[in-house]
């Protein structure tokens, strides 16, 4: 009996199992991408509701007025305030925190927040890192621009403890906005008195008082849209624009100066390519959040209209996007959700004002500068 021969595969059908295998690899790939970027999505919303919830404890224990987002050393001493870490450090004798260090919102919220690492600074993979003492000694991380990197060493040098999560937290705060930015007035008839940053401006399409930020949590005109936390980073400028911003307004003092940071004087914007337009789980956290506007200075907006591109014209802390195109924020009403550059290019997410149309939520909607006050 002749025996039966046995048929090989052929080369086509090799090929075709060949590729069915990798159709389905990168699916899965694909697949178990998405849903990493969803998983860390979620652990920053759930992080921003504990944010929040901080917040809230602040405002309770300080008769509804909002955390401030900055106050100066100056204005800390003319309020006779002082801040105190979680314990002392090895070789120091007090556990007080140099007045520096308190000047932006991170120490001030920190025992609300029971000194928790991930909340203050959980972005960070370093080793060890999770260690209650590093929170005041781990080293910063790089920021590229040198202007902003000039200005965070006036606020407070990297040498101090708790320096880091005081520049360089999880989430930035809107900090112009909600409690204000405090330093002493500059102002001939307020000299030396501490008044917020904008407490002077006007509407820019009415001669009427702005009131654009506010004090109180039940000040907030519409708390499901104001903005409160979101991931920010330290950002160079990528885009230039015309005529960036009103006459004057860049002529700041001291570290005004500094934060007001220089423009592009190139006329034009550049493309959406030029845009910062991919996630960078490795940038580093900013301390507050620049809306497009402050005041009458164009800070930043989506590159050619594309909702998920930033055009940046001046090197600024600004929304970032970590983990996906995506933007995880908490609003003043405790709500959470993931934004776009887009939906967050648009001046109702920030600022306290009741009035914005749909025709100026794209522009600036009160005069003002990045000058001391």
């Amino acid at each position: 009996m002749k025996p039966t021969a046995h048929r090989g595969f052929t080369l086509v059908e090799v090929l075709v199992v060949v590729s069915i295998i990798a159709i389905l690899i990168a699916l899965l790939f694909g697949g178990i991408t998405s849903a990493l970027k969803s998983s860390k999505n979620s652990k920053q919303l759930s992080a921003l509701r504990q944010m929040f919830t901080g917040w809230t404890l602040y405002a309770n224990q300080y008769t509804d007025q909002c955390l401030p987002g900055f106050i100066s050393v100056e204005t800390q001493k003319n309020w006779k305030v002082s801040y105190r870490m979680n314990g002392k450090l090895q070789d120091q004798v007090s556990d007080k925190l140099n007045a520096a260090v308190a000047q932006t919102y991170p120490w001030r919220l920190a025992p609300y927040l029971n000194y928790s690492w991930d909340l203050m600074l959980g972005y960070r993979e370093d080793a060890n890192s999770i260690e209650p003492s590093t929170l005041c000694t781990i080293p910063p991380l790089a920021v590229e621009s040198e202007t902003l990197n000039a200005a965070l060493r006036l606020i407070a040098p990297k040498s101090l403890a708790g320096s880091t999560a005081a520049l360089q937290p999880r989430f930035g705060y809107n900090a112009f906005y909600l409690g204000g930015w405090w330093d002493l007035s500059k102002n001939p008839k307020t000299l030396g008195v501490p008044r917020p940053y904008f407490c002077d401006a006007m509407r820019t399409s009415t001669d009427r008082s702005a009131n654009a930020m506010s004090r109180t949590v039940g000040g907030i005109a519409f708390p499901d849209r104001m903005t409160v936390f979101c991931p920010s980073s330290y950002l160079t400028a990528n885009a230039s624009i015309t005529n960036p911003v009103a006459p004057g307004a860049l002529n700041g003092e001291g570290f005004t100066k500094s934060i007001a940071a220089k423009q592009s004087s190139g006329p034009t914007q550049l493309d959406s390519a030029g845009g910062y337009s991919e996630p960078d789980p490795t940038a580093v956290g900013a301390a507050w959040i620049c809306p497009p506007w402050l005041g009458t200075q164009r800070i930043w907006n989506c590159a050619n209209a594309d909702a998920l591109s930033l055009s940046l014209y001046t090197d600024q802390a600004v929304p970032l996007m970590r983990y996906s195109k995506q933007i995880p924020a908490v609003k003043a009403d405790g709500s959470t959700r993931l934004q776009t550059d887009g939906e967050l290019d648009d001046m109702r997410e920030w600022v306290n004002l009741t009035d914005i149309s749909n025709a100026q939520r794209h522009d600036s909607v009160h005069t003002g500068s990045l000058r001391a006050p």
